[in-house]
């Protein structure tokens, strides 16, 4: 009886530790947070393939507007270019958004 039990115990917390296991989640992230780089990461674990809005501002100005679609599961890593210049001195904010969810990150650029 007690190995029947451990059995049933690790079957569960096995499906716990899996991060797509009747789940729906998004997370956005910078890949270097601390330099200069605006490259970013958006991961789906919505269950399945999914399209993400996403746009990016410098300051006030939006300066990319685009859309990814990512399988479930995975993840997409996304290298903007824009202008030194622009965006020296400013606040870039990403926006992501997946049906009503919106992600913010934000970065300062020196």
């Amino acid at each position: 009886m007690l190995l029947i039990s451990f059995s049933v115990l690790f079957v569960i917390e096995a499906k716990n530790h899996n991060y797509d296991y009747k789940k729906s989640w998004s997370v956005v992230y910078f890949d270097n947070p601390r330099d200069d780089s605006l490259d970013f990461t958006i991961e789906n674990h919505q269950g399945g393939k999914a399209e993400y809005d996403y746009e990016i501002f410098v300051g006030d100005d939006k300066v990319i507007d685009d859309k990814i679609k990512i399988e479930a599961g995975a993840k997409q890593k996304i290298s903007p270019v824009i202008e030194d210049e622009k965006s020296k001195e400013n606040k870039i904010t990403i926006v992501v958004d997946y049906k009503d969810v919106e992600y913010k990150i934000y970065k300062n650029i020196r």
